[in-house]
């Protein structure tokens, strides 16, 4: 028998009592109106306060201050998504094979990046970064609503945004935040599934996961931590159901994703070995360095959510998978001694983290109200002080290139259909990618000529004149060979500075980073090409440099 009383409409007595059972109906009644009121006014609160937070995150992402021009990976990524597009659209043959360096499918957020890219620009591709982490911050508020109720879904979702590594995600135009929206969706929706048995949830959580890993390899690591949430969030009665359930998402996913694979992606396979299966350290660090750059940059986080598992040590499953999230992929560049890219990447670990940090701070807002509330208030604000700091220096680190991009311009037309030879030249190749032909660009990561490849090759191809321009980013400082970003660059440098070869330097642009002198890009034509007469400002012209 049902414990819900239904109210009759109609008049009759109870034989039994004589009682007329309608005034027993009327407070039950009473009490459901009531309980609808609240949690109908509980749902509008909730709905406002994530708006407001939603409102807080897009101010922070668009705070003037940042650099206005693209990091070298942007610069790659737009680059390549219009590539990609020409491509799908025009049948344009795609000589730089993207798939066999890049960390996620490059016909996946590459080519959103170029759509947004031919909207707006770098802001419209660094807007869908943006809308993506909107994304995410909804669904660690859905998370944290389902596993421990509407405050720690919003306080979540309010710790998510006050993130550093978050923010930066939030106005940076790569991979990373729509793997992170896909796998916080997955999160989710997987829990949503096993609290409402809405099985129809599971298959939908699969192709998430499918879309994670194509966005970003790195998103196939988060497979097995969200087919473990689900058991871990499920009653002990409904454990067979949910495995059953899981295991549907986990053969939906797979069959997704090899669907995908062999339609698609087999030119991916180089592409996921080099980023992420048989990885080269390409950044390597002392262990105890990065430990203190992820405790520098989400310890505050990751306490929070320590003490917020052992306030719901009762739901210890749950607790320990979320702390599992927290620190996975951390803990793997940790592991291997990579700092590569580890500020974006600990960003990941807060979808995880920050439900159980909304669960202790929800609680203590409960247990102590009149204290906690200007506490709470005064600690977010520090996190999103701190946060906003951290995302500033990230977002301003590398030297903008809006100087170079107008001479090194003029240099490239007086040269036309030369080679050109940058140390780092993804930005300027996005920049100037309507005036130069894909096949012109080259870098000093790898180089190969007449049958030589490295330092070798680098020097016959300048003997030969191969080159119609020459530029090199230095920046004076001890070590990294001697100020410049690859050894190559710098055998270059060395080498064209002999003055033995058919290269001139016609001048120089300076380089800046946080308003601080950061060296300066060395530009240089081959001697028999007139230097143009107006090459514009800040270029500074070198001695003897007028030809």
């Amino acid at each position: 028998m049902s414990d819900i009383l239904v109210p009759y409409t109609g008049t009759y007595t109870d034989t039994g009592t004589g009682t007329d059972t309608r005034s027993a109906a009327r407070p039950a009644a009473s009490r459901r109106a009531a309980r609808h009121d609240r949690d109908r006014g509980g749902r509008r609160w909730t709905a406002g306060a994530l708006v407001a937070v939603l409102a807080v995150q897009v101010a922070l992402a668009l705070r003037p201050g940042t650099n206005t021009t693209p990091f070298e990976d942007e610069g790659l990524y737009v680059y390549m998504g219009h590539r990609m597009l020409d491509h799908l659209l025009h049948g344009t043959f795609v000589s730089e094979f993207p798939g066999a360096y890049f960390s996620g499918a490059p016909g996946f957020y590459p080519v959103l990046a170029a759509l947004g890219d031919s909207v707006a620009g770098l802001p419209g591709a660094r807007a869908e970064s943006l809308l993506f982490v909107m994304v995410a911050t909804v669904a660690v508020a859905g998370l944290g609503r389902e596993l421990y109720g509407q405050a720690a879904g919003v306080l979540a979702a309010a710790v998510f945004v006050l993130s550093g590594s978050v923010i930066y995600q939030s106005d940076f135009a790569t991979f990373d935040s729509t793997m992170m929206a896909f796998v916080a969706l997955a999160a989710w929706l997987t829990v949503h599934s096993v609290r409402h048995n809405r099985f129809l949830w599971a298959p939908a959580v699969g192709l998430l996961l499918v879309a994670a890993f194509y966005a970003k390899y790195t998103g196939a690591a988060f497979v097995p931590l969200i087919a473990l949430l689900a058991p871990a969030a499920a009653r002990r009665e409904d454990l067979i159901p949910v495995v059953r359930r899981t295991a549907v998402m986990l053969v939906t996913g797979a069959a997704a994703g090899y669907f995908v694979f062999a339609l698609w992606g087999q030119s991916l396979r180089e592409g996921i070995a080099v980023t992420t299966t048989t990885r080269a350290v390409l950044n390597p660090a002392p262990v105890p360095v990065l430990i203190d750059q992820v405790l520098g940059w989400v310890g505050p986080v990751l306490a929070l959510a320590v003490f917020g598992a052992l306030l719901t040590w009762r739901r210890w499953p749950v607790a320990l998978v979320l702390l599992a999230g927290s620190v996975l992929v951390p803990a793997a560049q940790i592991r291997i001694g990579e700092g590569t890219s580890l500020a974006k990447h600990v960003g990941f670990g807060m979808v995880f983290a920050a439900p159980l940090a909304g669960a202790l701070l929800a609680e203590l807002l409960r247990q102590l109200s009149v204290v906690a509330v200007p506490a709470t208030a005064v600690g977010l604000a520090w996190l999103g002080m701190v946060g906003s700091g951290q995302a500033q220096g990230f977002l301003s680190s590398w030297a903008p290139d809006d100087g170079l991009v107008q001479p090194l311009g003029r240099l490239v037309a007086a040269t036309p259909g030369k080679p050109i030879l940058g140390d780092q030249p993804a930005p300027e190749r996005y920049a100037l990618r309507t005036s130069t032909q894909p096949l012109q660009w080259t870098d000093t990561y790898s180089f190969s000529y007449g049958g030589k490849s490295g330092a070798a090759a680098y020097r016959e191809a300048i003997d030969q004149s191969s080159f119609g321009v020459i530029y090199l980013s230095h920046q004076p400082r001890p070590g990294d060979h001697a100020g410049f970003p690859t050894a190559d660059s710098a055998v270059v440098h060395d080498y064209l500075a002999t003055g033995r070869t058919p290269y001139r330097l016609v001048g120089t642009v300076p380089a800046r980073v946080q308003d601080r002198d950061a060296g300066e890009w060395l530009l240089y034509l081959p001697k028999v090409v007139p230097v143009p007469a107006d090459l514009p400002a800040p270029l500074r012209p070198a001695v003897g440099s007028t030809g």
